[in-house]
């Protein structure tokens, strides 16, 4: 029985607990560390009898010990593969879902890797045993786990397995367009898939596959080409059976008759089932074409017998051999024959439309619609990220407008103040002393006010200010009075600091003897020149001159160059 309602559920999980437990318990520690994960699964891939019968219980006995979800889970997925009965594989990937779901503090991205393979496990089961249906809609779901979790590689596995099922059952321009965007999907994450050349050449033989089926042989010739040489490059061996036989199919639809049969009739001989029915087919058809329909027929009926071996699946061009051995039983009057074949034909062209029908439903509601959606909402965010990344330019754009714009204003700005500044003498930003006596604010008395503005006026005549020793203390001592007499009487009648004062008095000064004596400075550097007007401090010196005409001394020496000077 499969376990689908609920308290099945539960009761696998407890089975399966009860059944770990017991496995657990057979082996010792040095046993369950004997084997790594990658040599259990070299020995699941390459000896499948030993792995069932000894690794199976070894494998979920380490991963008991070692508390590893994922490969307790793996170890039943592997069982899956290699059990001789459909329920049995299913009932294995169930317990295996159980084990994943059970497990709540399950990482995310872990979860979707092993969900997306154990549906790809499951669409395999349903797959060798002909229910396509079932095995595309597992196939999908495997697809859209590895999708959501960036499994890169499965998604491709699921994309071929896909597009070769809307190949063969009628929707071939479908499937070549879903193995080109699995082909891309490879090539755009070459660093990211470990077996990136298998992966792409199982890629090319799928769209051999679609183009043969769509009946574009040269097309299908071209990808099969590359894939036989790139296969012979690397010393490649699986799957090169199945695409030498295609080869040979390609051969057939181009009239290379007795080239395909040679081939055809040697892997016939080596194969069985589904793969033997098809290449009879082709041989049976090469026949008919030589000019022999009773060997035609015999091979026909020989597919015949397969089908009826195998339980009657729906297999390629299966519908053409029914409908050959119906007209050839009418011709012969072989009237038991005729009812058979005719039977046989109209359960194939109703399983075939059922199939074509089903499997386009599926695909399309399941895959397409959810592969479209998802593609417009990558591209609306492409198309969002576009946006913002214009309105990001233009902001950027305007912000750099603005800019120069600013850049331009105070460009002109200073270039009209350095204009003004060589035409005419630059004024201190106070005036001038004799002409700045205002009625004191403070208490001190108007006589000693007038006195103290009388000497500092002295004081700047005498060009006091380009000594640079001179600071409040020492200027307050040289005019006989106090620090804080001098500091009140300049910040009320001056609106300056001391400091500011004596910057704007050296300054006002430099620019306007600069002007009038430029050869003053002649050989001179920077640092001097700061000096002579009673700086100590080149950046001090360049910064109080552009703040007062709005370029460098040294911009503005240039200037003075080439114009008259000032007198």
């Amino acid at each position: 029985m499969r376990f689908t309602d609920p308290k099945s559920f539960l009761i696998l999980i407890f089975l399966t607990v009860i059944s770990f437990q017991y496995c657990v318990a057979q082996f010792t520690d040095e046993e369950i560390s004997r084997l790594t994960y990658e040599e259990m699964y070299t020995i699941y891939r390459d000896e499948e009898k030993r792995y069932l019968s000894e690794i199976f219980p070894l494998h979920i006995a380490k991963a008991k010990k070692e508390k590893d979800t994922l490969q307790w889970a793996s170890a039943y997925r592997y069982k899956s593969w290699d059990v001789e009965n459909l329920e049995d594989a299913l009932n294995n990937l169930d317990t295996a879902t159980a084990i994943i779901k059970s497990y709540q503090s399950l990482q995310k991205d872990s979860l979707g890797i092993v969900m997306s393979q154990i549906y790809y496990s499951k669409g395999a089961a349903f797959h060798n045993y002909d229910l396509i249906e079932s095995a595309a809609e597992a196939f999908i779901q495997s697809f859209h786990w590895a999708k959501k979790n960036n499994n890169i590689d499965q998604m491709i596995h699921a994309m071929y397995v896909l597009s070769y099922y809307k190949a063969a059952y009628g929707q071939e321009s479908e499937a070549i367009l879903l193995q080109k965007k699995a082909l891309e999907l490879v090539k755009r994450n070459k660093n990211k898939i470990v077996d990136y050349n298998e992966v792409y050449l199982e890629g090319l033989g799928y769209l051999g596959y679609g183009y043969l089926f769509a009946k574009k042989t040269d097309s299908s010739r071209f990808y099969i080409d590359k894939y036989l040489k790139l296969s012979t490059k690397l010393k490649w061996k699986p799957d090169l059976e199945d695409v030498i036989v295609l080869n040979a199919e390609l051969d057939y639809y181009d009239g290379r008759l007795l080239k395909a049969k040679d081939t055809l009739t040697k892997y016939v001989r080596i194969s069985d089932g589904t793969n033997k029915a098809d290449r009879l087919y082709y041989l049976g058809m090469i026949e008919g074409e030589l000019g022999k329909p009773d060997v035609k027929k015999k091979h026909f009926r020989t597919v015949d017998s397969i089908m009826k071996s195998i339980g009657y699946p729906l297999v390629d061009n299966i519908n053409q051999i029914y409908q050959f051995l119906f007209k050839d039983a009418i011709d012969n009057n072989e009237h038991a024959n005729e009812q058979i074949y005719f039977r046989r034909l109209v359960y194939y062209d109703s399983l075939l439309a059922r199939t074509q029908e089903r499997l386009r439903q599926i695909t399309l509601e399941k895959l397409d619609l959810p592969y479209q959606e998802a593609e417009k909402q990558e591209l609306n965010k492409a198309i969002a990220s576009k946006e913002k990344l214009i309105f990001i330019f233009y902001v950027l754009s305007f912000l750099l407008v603005f800019g120069f714009f600013g850049y331009y204003l105070k460009y002109r700005n200073t270039k009209k103040r350095l204009e003004l500044a060589l035409k005419q003498p630059v004024e201190l930003e106070t005036g001038n002393f004799s002409k700045s006596f205002k009625e004191p604010t403070i208490d001190i008395d108007v006589g000693i006010l007038q006195e103290i503005l009388k000497n500092v006026d002295h004081w700047e005549k005498e060009k006091g200010f380009l000594d640079n020793t001179v600071n409040q203390q020492s200027l307050a001592k040289t005019l006989n009075t106090n620090s804080s007499y001098l500091s009140q009487v300049i910040n009320v009648n001056k609106g300056h600091n001391f400091s500011s004062y004596l910057k704007d008095l050296r300054i006002t000064y430099a620019i306007n003897n600069l002007k009038s004596s430029p050869d003053v400075v002649k050989g001179k550097s920077m640092i001097q020149i700061a000096e002579l007007y009673g700086f100590s401090s080149l950046a001090v010196f360049n910064k109080a001159f552009k703040a007062k005409v709005g370029v460098t001394p040294g911009v503005f020496l240039k200037q003075i160059a080439k114009v008259t000077p000032v007198l």
